[in-house]
């Protein structure tokens, strides 16, 4: 039998799940949608975090070697953030509950998010890569995951640290922003990574939030509606390119999909009730709508994955070592 090994992007469904919970909570306050539904949806997102935890943590005590050359991968070391990142999510789901236990989960988190993208960057700026490994799972250590820590330092209280940390993570979107689409556009994604695209739509929603919450009454309905415009245009875009991203067989990554859409439902609707607009109302619910359907599918697609042993993938087998005989 073979042993299955937990890799670090897995935690996207952990943030699928709690983002997906937390835009049922913003539902609730905006349309009075019974609040049972969201906060199962964080339960079960607390409950993978905890068993994904066990079992990478498994990963570093069993199998040491897949794990290290997992964190020195020019790519697969990006998915790494998620972990810290789905620590604030676990913060933020338990926060109406337990705020006295969800605030210091809040600062480990966060503290380790910080670190991590400061470790990553300096290792980034030390040595070279190839251009296919331009791709948008960089965004994660310095973009998605730290305007997500700035939206939830936000919600805690801390707003001028959640400036801060938007600043460091808005700064990050606008630099890498081009680099990475100049390489989409030139050397673009084999049909095995194509699911990458999930996490390129991540940075303009967790903005788009993030902005709302830390700006709070004195919004600017300008820069709302241009951040807004970007997310939109950027889905609109991965809508068109559907049959392209599809060509890639269902794979547990598609839950990166299900973060950037439940985000983007919680911006709207932040946007909807500090506006009052009809539209706007009529947007995110559509929106709405489509992340319980696409989270719906990916869960089966999930349980399917797991009924046929396939969901993790297989560790690497181990070394071989010939023992030459010495020649008489």
């Amino acid at each position: 039998m073979k042993t299955r090994l937990l890799p670090a992007s897995f935690f996207a469904l952990t943030l699928g799940l709690a983002e997906t919970g937390n835009a049922w909570r913003f539902a609730h306050n905006l349309w009075a949608l019974p609040p049972l539904a969201g906060e199962v949806l964080q339960a079960l997102a607390v409950l993978s975090f905890l068993v994904f935890g066990a079992l990478y943590a498994h990963k570093w005590m069993a199998h040491r070697a897949a794990a290290i050359a997992e964190t020195r991968d020019p790519v697969q070391s990006s998915f790494l953030a998620l972990i810290p990142e789905s620590l604030i999510l676990v913060a933020l789901a338990l926060q109406p509950y337990a705020l006295s236990s969800a605030r210091p989960l809040f600062w480990i988190g966060s503290a380790a998010n910080v670190a991590y993208g400061a470790w990553r960057m300096a290792a980034h700026w030390s040595s070279q890569r190839d251009a296919a490994q331009i791709v948008p799972p960089l965004y994660l250590p310095y973009t998605a995951s730290v305007l997500v820590n700035a939206l939830a330092a936000g919600i805690f209280g801390y707003t001028d640290y959640g400036w801060m940390l938007f600043g460091a993570g808005g700064i990050s979107w606008l630099i890498l922003d081009s680099t990475i689409t100049h390489q989409l556009m030139t050397g673009g994604l084999s049909d095995k990574t194509r699911n990458f695209m999930g996490i390129y739509s991540a940075p303009p929603v967790v903005a788009l939030v993030a902005y709302q919450i830390l700006s709070g009454a004195s919004v600017n309905p300008a820069i709302t509606y241009a951040l807004a415009g970007y997310a939109l245009f950027v889905f609109a875009g991965l809508a068109l390119a559907m049959p392209w991203l599809a060509q890639q067989d269902f794979a547990p990554g598609y839950w990166a999909y299900t973060f950037g859409l439940a985000t983007l439902g919680q911006g709207l609707m932040l946007m909807a009730e500090h506006q009052g607009s009809i539209l706007l109302q009529t947007v995110a619910g559509v929106v709405f709508a489509a992340t319980l359907l696409l989270v719906l599918y990916v869960a089966w697609g999930s349980v399917r994955l797991l009924a046929r042993g396939s969901y993790f993938p297989a560790a690497p087998l181990p070394v071989a070592v010939v023992v030459m005989e010495p020649a008489s």
